[in-house]
């Protein structure tokens, strides 16, 4: 999402998420390692520090067979682990980083570091059992963690079992009553489950709290749209576009608004801008296509 806590809606991407690999690392402790490694001491330091280097300037490519080769060497150091997921995150090598956080997980001394990034290292590849075993795993370690809840109850969502993930947003409501997020997923699922009443009370008074966030603004207007006020859900899409030109689901939202009014020109406009940016998207081509076949 694009709120306070840098997560998504179900309807929409993906989340973010807090990574703690985008600092810069401190340099591991070597010296005790050092005297069955390879690698010496400082011929270690000087080469993490060249990673960290790299890793910094985003020059990940260069960075990968530099932190490699001290993982190689020091096969139990988490650090290396943690900078290694990382790369291959931002190089979209999913699959190595979902391994790195595995093994992250079972050397860090503090393992709940390495949440929510393993489940999303799984979801980003489409392993959504597997993602939600990681979450499960995540929240096992901190029952209490209302971000843990929150990432586990928007996979829960997504992957169609959106009784569950009520539970387990109301119950992340109970820990963190204020969190933005969670009060906008539970709306969302509000809204699939037919609880209009309920997901506008929330809408409602997130709004008070925060009438610039977008995402509030996103649900808000699928509440009103959802219950048939659709001049007050485009006011809030529209206010969310002019804060966020390029977030896509504001468009999609209003494209609906637009098709039930029957104004085609104006659904037809909105999709185009979804397709300037995902020329991919067959769904919303047809879409535009069927609309455009009515003119």
């Amino acid at each position: 999402m694009h709120s306070n806590r840098s997560a998504l809606l179900a309807i929409s991407l993906p989340l973010l998420v807090i990574l703690l690999y985008f600092g810069p690392f401190s340099r591991p402790r070597v010296r005790a390692a050092a005297a069955t490694s390879r690698l010496g001491v400082e011929e270690s330091n000087k080469l993490w520090d060249e990673c960290n280097t790299l890793f910094r300037a985003t020059k990940y490519e260069e960075a990968l067979p530099c932190v490699l080769k001290l993982h190689q060497n020091y096969p139990s150091s988490h650090i290396y682990m943690e900078m290694a997921a990382g790369i291959y995150d931002h190089l979209g090598r999913y699959q190595e980083e979902a391994e790195f956080w595995e093994k992250y997980f079972d050397h860090a001394p503090n393992p709940v570091t390495a949440c929510p990034q393993i489940g999303d290292s799984y979801w980003k590849q489409g392993k959504e059992k597997e993602a939600i075993a990681a979450y499960q795993r995540c929240l096992s370690l901190e029952p209490d963690n209302s971000d843990n809840i929150f990432y586990l109850a928007r996979a829960l969502e997504k992957s169609a079992d959106p009784g569950q993930a009520a539970q387990l947003y109301q119950r992340g409501l109970q820990v963190s009553p204020d969190y933005t997020d969670m009060q906008m997923g539970l709306a969302h699922v509000w809204i699939r489950l037919g609880n209009l009443a309920g997901a506008k009370s929330l809408v409602d008074k997130a709004i008070q709290k925060s009438p610039n966030n977008v995402d509030v603004l996103l649900v808000a207007g699928l509440v009103y749209s959802r219950a048939g006020d659709l001049r007050t859900a485009r006011q809030y899409l529209e206010h969310g576009v002019k804060l966020s030109e390029g977030y896509l689901d504001l468009h999609a939202a209003l494209a609906g608004i637009a098709e039930d009014e029957r104004n085609y020109p104006e659904a037809i406009r909105h999709y185009n801008r979804i397709l300037q940016d995902h020329p991919e998207d067959t769904r919303t081509r047809a879409k535009r296509d069927a609309l455009l076949a009515k003119q």
